[in-house]
């Protein structure tokens, strides 16, 4: 097809013609064109460093050994090929409700609370879709996950509202900024517009900012949420892919002391029908192709409502039954849980490093695949143009290809989101040493 040919769109719906004419992301043309020149130290040593999506490629040889393990070990059962509940085959949800039981939430799970949809994408859309209607709200602190807008929004109708916490990093640590006071104010800024407050979305660990809420902030926040009537959700699809805060050479990033806990124990306590948990297996089980993606919730009507909301959206019941088997083994995931970490802690120090050195701030992450770093000081101008004039630069100068500040709705221009487990250790050290040349000659 040649890509400068005009497309005639007039045939789609309005609905179709804005989704032809528009990117899903800022950063998806430029990342093809990487992963399609991927620096290699012997065949390709000028090559690209894709560190712009949210991939853990540390874990994957991993994983990939455990389910070919699988495949060849196991034959598969008669019901892989036969339709099932929608809401995920009952042996499956038994077996990923102990998993979240002992591994993740740290508190009992039921499998009746949990649901399947394929992927984390699809399970934020099809849970907005039952929980919302087109034109209501969500509130989520920014800097925030840019594709929340589209997967929310595209087909559930639901509109973004970005809460600013802060301006400079410094305002900023390794446990959130938020308080209900934002909510307070979110709420009559909306209100004044006409507006309804339908969800508040937190992610934790956070991306970009790899941030975490105390077990207070919690608390306190589901509280706010329950007496307005507002859903609260929070996604821990990063739960697993924790920073060593006592590591020597980072220890000095975490002054702040707070008890953190999952937001399944507040809603274990809570017992509220506005509490919703989400997971997915895509970041800390390096499975993003796999789509497979969790719901957790006390309320019976909304996870009634997904199981009828979610049939286009079924994870394959050969996923399902692989991950199972995978899940089934205690000691391998014992194992594999602190080997993401240990790996995740390493190439985490990487780049730190690397920004010391050049005294670019950023935000000290206590999990996630990112680190959310302030380059602002290198602007030729400060404005949206002037910051990915920077962005550009830096891939073409560089082959490194960061997620541009863009789409995450936070006001200061010049920060940008480097994925540290999106590359194999060595490579990832020469995208650094190319990224220190490249702003120390500035």
């Amino acid at each position: 097809m040649d890509n400068n040919k005009t497309i005639d769109t007039t045939s789609l719906s309005l609905r179709g013609q804005d989704l032809a004419s528009t990117s899903a992301r800022v950063d998806f043309e430029l990342f093809m064109e990487a992963v399609q020149n991927l620096y290699c130290p012997d065949q390709n040593p000028a090559g690209a460093f894709p560190l712009n999506v949210a991939e853990n490629t540390l874990m994957i040889p991993d994983v990939k050994e455990r389910l070919e393990q699988v495949l060849n070990n196991h034959k598969i059962p008669e019901w892989v090929f036969k339709y099932t509940d929608p809401k995920g085959h009952p042996e499956v949800r038994e077996i990923l409700a102990g998993f979240m039981e002992k591994h993740l939430c740290k508190c009992p799970v039921s499998p009746d609370s949990i649901c399947f949809s394929a992927g984390a994408a699809a399970t934020i859309e099809a849970s907005s879709f039952v929980l919302a209607n087109a034109g209501d709200v969500v509130a989520i602190p920014a800097p925030a996950y840019p594709m929340y807008t589209n997967d929310l929004g595209v087909k559930s109708g639901v509109l973004r509202y970005d809460l600013q916490t802060h301006y400079h990093l410094n305002e900023h640590g390794s446990i959130s900024p938020l308080t209900t006071a934002n909510l307070d104010s979110a709420w009559a800024e909306l209100n004044a517009r006409g507006q309804g407050l339908k969800i508040v979305l937190l992610t934790s660990p956070d991306n970009p900012t790899g941030c975490m809420y105390s077990e207070g902030q919690l608390k306190s926040i589901a509280q706010w949420c329950i007496a307005h009537k507002v859903h609260l959700i929070v996604n821990e699809i990063y739960g697993l892919s924790l920073i060593d805060i006592t590591d020597e050479d980072l220890q000095h990033d975490y002054p702040e002391e707070a008890s953190l806990c999952s937001f399944a124990q507040i809603m274990a306590e809570l017992q509220s029908d506005y509490l919703h948990l989400w997971y997915a297996l895509s970041k800390d089980f390096a499975m993003s192709g796999l789509r497979f993606g969790i719901v957790h919730s006390l309320n019976q009507a909304f996870l009634n409502s997904l199981g009828n909301a979610n049939i286009p959206h079924m994870v394959s019941n050969l996923n399902q039954w692989g991950v199972s088997e995978m899940m089934k083994d205690s000691n391998f995931i014992e194992h594999y849980i602190l080997e993401n970490k240990k790996r995740v802690t390493q190439s985490y120090k990487l780049v730190v490093a690397a920004l010391n050195k050049i005294g670019v701030s950023y935000i000290p992450s206590r999990g996630s695949l990112f680190v959310w770093a302030d380059f602002s000081k290198y602007l030729k101008e400060d404005s949206a143009q002037g910051q990915e004039n920077l962005w550009i630069d830096i891939y073409r100068k560089t082959g490194v290809l960061l997620t541009p500040g863009a789409g995450f709705q936070h006001q200061k221009k010049g920060l940008f989101r480097i994925v540290h487990t999106a590359l194999p250790t060595a490579h990832l050290e020469e995208a650094m040493e190319r990224m220190l040349a490249y702003f120390r000659s500035l």
